[in-house]
């Protein structure tokens, strides 16, 4: 009888920890991406609406016939398995700086500035192998993005908004995931009619502007968006025990500087791929 009873135990417990892997493996929260896979998206269709008939030609045979829009978290997925290139999509500036300095903020190279050149000069070198060239198209798609999420240029000692505990809604998450996902999500359900929209709305004057200057003044203005209309609006500093409550239509009132940050990286990475793929 204790044989039986102890069999029954064990059993019993063994289905416990085979629900509590199951359960696990379904809820578990997936990992948010940098202006989630709808900014990328936005970014990459804008961007191809502007190539030149000769690059967006080098486009398609590097990418092998996919589009920008459908790679563009590529490098999102794959740093999971190649961890040496997370850093490649951020620069941590502390907002009680005056901006970029690469001796200070990207020491080793390991920044999305860094990256961004690096791939440049990769992407254009028709010397090399066409699968090295295409993984720095790919890089370049994203990266360039991500430049334009102000918290990926900007750090208060919380991880780019990271650590910084939000209620929006009825939902606890943290700052920077707002401005990975809500923000954009706000904008429009479908990515591509809001890309439309957005490219609509740029003037050839704004695009002659916003494509002058290096990645670094790039990567600084973000720095000061972040400075300013993020972290300078908040009510609170850094990271905090108590979660700052978000107003309600906090995603919906970032309409203005997320459309401009968008526009803006699809505008410049129509001008990187021009450039270096001319």
């Amino acid at each position: 009888m204790r044989t039986i009873k102890a069999r029954l135990r064990c059993a019993y417990v063994l289905f416990v920890v085979s629900v509590g892997v199951i359960t696990g493996a379904f809820f578990r929260p997936t990992p948010a991406f940098a202006w989630g896979g709808e900014g990328h998206r936005i970014v990459a269709l804008i961007a191809a609406s502007e190539l030149a008939p000769r690059v967006k030609a080098q486009v398609e045979t590097l990418l092998g016939g996919d589009s920008m829009a459908d790679l563009s978290i590529w490098a999102d997925e794959i740093k999971f398995h190649r961890h040496e290139t997370s850093p490649w999509h951020y620069v941590d500036i502390e907002i009680d700086s005056q901006g970029y300095d690469a001796a200070r903020d990207c020491p080793t190279g390991d920044c999305v500035v860094a990256q961004i050149e690096r791939d440049e000069r990769i992407a254009s070198d028709r010397s090399l192998a066409m699968p090295v060239r295409a993984e720095a198209l790919k890089f370049l798609i994203h990266f360039v993005g991500d430049l334009h999420q102000p918290l990926h240029c900007a750090d208060n000692h919380d991880r780019g908004g990271n650590e910084v505990k939000v209620i929006l809604g009825r939902r606890s998450t943290n700052l920077h995931a707002v401005w990975d996902n809500d923000v954009v999500k706000a904008l429009g359900r479908d990515p591509d009619t809001v890309a439309v929209e957005l490219e609509q709305q740029i003037a050839p004057q704004q695009v002659a502007q916003w494509q002058r200057g290096s990645v670094a003044e790039w990567a600084n203005q973000s720095f000061h968006v972040a400075k300013s209309e993020i972290y300078g609006q908040l009510s609170g500093t850094g990271s905090t025990d108590a979660p700052i409550i978000l107003d309600p239509d906090y995603a919906r009132d970032q309409h203005t500087i997320v459309s401009e940050q968008l526009e803006k990286a699809g505008a410049r990475l129509a001008s990187v791929l021009n450039r270096v793929l001319r």
